[in-house]
Formats: C-alpha cells, structure tokens, sequence
C-alpha cells in the first residue's frame, strides 16, 4: 500500500543522511518542536555561570508523517482534477498553444531522456506558464484564501470587527484587467520569464498566498505537469 511504500522511504533516509532529498517528505521526517523555557533566578546558573533552561525536541512519528503524507494527496485531489480538466480544456481550445506544450515536452525528452522530477520542473518552462495561465484564468479553488482580522477596521464605509474571517476574491482578482490586461485572453507568455516581474505577486494566487499559502502546491503542479507532457505524447484533441 501507500502508507507501506511511505514508511519504507521514511526508515531508508533516516538510516541513510545521504539519500535526504528536497521534498515535503523530507521536511515532515526533519520537523522538530522546541520548548525553551529560562528563568532569569540563581538556581538556573550552571556551575560555570551560564544561564539553564528547558530544551525539549520532539520529531514527528513515522505514523503522523505517513498521515501528513496522505493528507496532502487526498485534499489535493478534487482540486488537482479540476485544474487538469480546465487545462484539457484550454489545449484542445488553443491547438497552437497544444503544439507548443507538445514541441517542448519532445526537445526535452530528447535532450534529458526521461521524465523525472528536475526535468518537469526544471527544464519544462513553457508548461508551466500554460498552467500558470490555466489556473489564473479558472483557478481550482475559490475560497481557499481566508484571513482573520486581528483588530476592528473599516474598509470603503463598511466596517469589520476584530475575529471576522476576510475571504480574497481570487476568480475576481485574477480576471481584473487592473493586473491582467484583456483577461479574459488565453496568454501563456503573461508568465513567461520576461514579463516575472511585471505581474504583481499578491495578484496571483491560486494556492492562496504568504507562508501559509497551500502546503500541496509543489505536489500539485508536479502532477498537472506529468499528466499533460504524458498527454501530448500520446494524445492529440481538439
């Protein structure tokens, strides 16, 4: 099963530092929580004069890095599929667009040989910008991005008290022709690395946005990736 393949890798890189990777498993096997209590009194000097606390680390059980694991695959299926039926959509819509994603996925198979996890999300820029373009004109999740006010304020007349919970109006936001002229154009190159700094951060965000933004996001648009490059090989629609 998956949770059996799972706690197999998770044993293999904690036994062996060397085969550490880059990747959400490896942050769940290093996540630790620390506890530091020091009380400023003479009873917590050390003989040699230095300052004593409370030091306590805690690592997650391979049981709870299995179930993380497990959340971010079943949480992120509906919206993933989502966004593969839009991008289906939009390829069989724009077949110039279709080529395109087609014609790169081929000159980088041929240059690397085989589709792994630095090709797709190294070298496959084009890809990238049409899923970008996908999920900015209909993104997958709407109401994913939600804050909670820390104090009373007023906003354009109307006024919020502290706790209420403020949703960002992402479908509104991406299809404002203020950060997206003509948006409702099906335009990869908006994402292209000419125009990256053009395209105001806060104005993008279909896995929400700031340090608590989706924690599936790397996860997902892997597979949208794959999915579509295998797609192309094999598939041509309209």
């Amino acid at each position: 099963t998956s949770a059996e393949e799972t706690a197999k890798v998770i044993e293999l890189r904690r036994k062996n530092p060397e085969l550490r990777r880059n990747d959400i498993l490896q942050n769940l096997i290093d996540a630790e929580y620390e506890e530091q209590a020091a009380k400023q009194t003479s009873s917590d000097k050390t003989t040699n004069g230095m300052e004593k606390g409370l030091h306590r680390d805690r690592t997650l059980s391979s049981e709870k890095i299995i179930q993380n694991s497990t959340v971010l695959f079943v949480a992120g299926f509906e919206t993933t599929a989502s966004a593969l039926s839009y991008l289906t959509f939009a390829l069989g819509k724009y077949p110039a667009v279709q080529d395109k994603v087609r014609q790169e996925a081929q000159e980088v198979l041929s240059n690397h040989g085989k589709l792994d996890y630095e090709t797709i999300t190294q070298k496959m820029k084009y890809v990238g910008q049409v899923i970008s373009e996908t999920m900015r004109i209909w993104p997958p999740a709407l109401t994913f991005t939600t804050r909670q006010a820390k104090e009373d304020f007023e906003y354009k007349g109307i006024k919020y008290k502290a706790g209420t919970c403020i949703m960002s109006p992402v479908l509104q936001i991406h299809r404002d022709k203020r950060f997206f002229p003509d948006p409702m154009k099906f335009d990869p190159d908006r994402f292209s690395e000419e125009n990256e700094g053009i395209i105001s951060k806060i104005a993008f965000q279909p896995f929400g946005i700031g340090p608590r933004n989706c924690a599936g996001m790397r996860l997902a648009l892997l597979e949208i990736a794959y999915t579509v490059v295998k797609m192309t090989q094999h598939f041509r629609w309209e």
